[in-house]
């Protein structure tokens, strides 16, 4: 009598919860409508069978399951090499996959229904994206696609063909580094040499003239001269001039400046004289040499191309080779 009573009770429960269920659980559309919203349009559902939990006023609980389908093709970095991403589509647009989820349902016929889904489970990667249609692609490539392994064995190719060009490339460098050399010593050599044979620069050279105007100079130097010439030559005749019971100074005066002015003239004279004398000499080895230094600036400059490329080729090689060695080890690629 008590088993028939359990019995009849959990017949009654099931009842009452499957009559909850018929009178209050939501339309498929309602459903689907508000699953495509919640992803962003990217799924959809279809095929739905609803399984009754658990009825609390006005919300319940079910199990969910049916097909998931992806309104376009989804795809996620699986890895990269180079400038190159690598890509595993994760769905394929239009292909149903089977998928089974709980869903809470709040809300009546009446009022309508908001509905949340959780412990989602599918048979596919809960992960994706689609590509957009401005999205440039040339660098892209997709590991499960049909044309993949043509795509990357194109690729590969292309840098075994740039690891050659590196090789070629530095012969070159070092050959217009020998060229450059033998200017450099050539350049050296046209600015001569000083008394102990040692190779000269311009800097050098400079030097070596600049010195020769400080020593005219020196030799000229004005404030010498006027201290000189005031005690040897001014304060002496001022003082015999002022032992004479009339002492007209004025001459004496006039003479000084004079004198003064001369030497201050010749100074100028000299030191003009030397130094357009030694302008010449360098304006004659510069142009001497100038050809000889536009030269090796147009070596120096085809070098900084070719270090300059390949730097990019050797570094852009290293990226494809490491990335594909790290993706065959986890198993992205063969």
């Amino acid at each position: 009598m008590k088993l028939a009573w359990k019995f009849g009770m959990l017949l009654l429960s099931c009842f009452a919860l499957h009559a909850l269920a018929d009178s209050n659980v939501p339309t498929d559309d309602v459903i689907k409508q508000q699953f495509a919203k919640q992803s962003g349009g990217m799924m959809q559902m279809d095929n739905l069978k609803l399984h009754p939990l658990d009825a609390v006023g006005n919300q319940a609980t079910y199990s969910v399951e049916g097909d998931m389908i992806a309104t376009d093709n989804l795809y996620s970095v699986v890895g990269g090499a180079g400038d190159y991403l690598f890509y595993e589509r994760t769905w394929t647009k239009g292909h149903p996959v089977k998928f089974s989820a709980m869903m809470t349902a709040v809300g009546t016929p009446a009022s309508g229904w908001r509905t949340t889904f959780f412990s989602m489970q599918m048979a596919a990667k809960n992960s994706g994206r689609p590509f957009s249609e401005k999205e440039d692609l040339s660098k892209s490539l997709v590991v499960n696609d049909s044309g993949f392994m043509a795509q990357f064995a194109k690729i590969d190719a292309q840098f075994a063909v740039s690891k050659v060009q590196v090789e070629k490339q530095q012969a070159q460098y070092a050959s217009l580094k020998k060229e450059v050399e033998a200017l450099d010593e050539q350049i050296k050599q046209s600015w001569g040499k000083d008394a102990n044979g040692k190779s000269l620069d311009r800097d050098a050279v400079q030097h070596a003239l600049n010195a020769e105007v400080y020593a005219v100079d020196r030799k000229n130097d004005m404030n010498k001269f006027a201290n000189q010439y005031y005690i040897n030559v001014f304060e002496p005749a001022l003082i015999a001039c002022q032992k004479k019971a009339v002492c007209d100074d004025k001459p004496i005066r006039a003479a000084s400046d004079k004198a003064l002015e001369e030497q201050k003239q010749e100074y100028y004279r000299q030191h003009n004289l030397i130094d357009q004398k030694n302008k010449a000499i360098m304006a004659e080895k510069d142009k001497q040499v100038a050809p000889l230094q536009k030269k090796r600036e147009s070596l120096r400059g085809q070098m900084v191309v070719l270090e300059s490329s390949n730097y990019e080729l050797q570094r852009d090689e290293t990226f494809w080779r490491e990335g594909v060695a790290k993706m065959r080890k986890e198993g992205v690629i063969p």
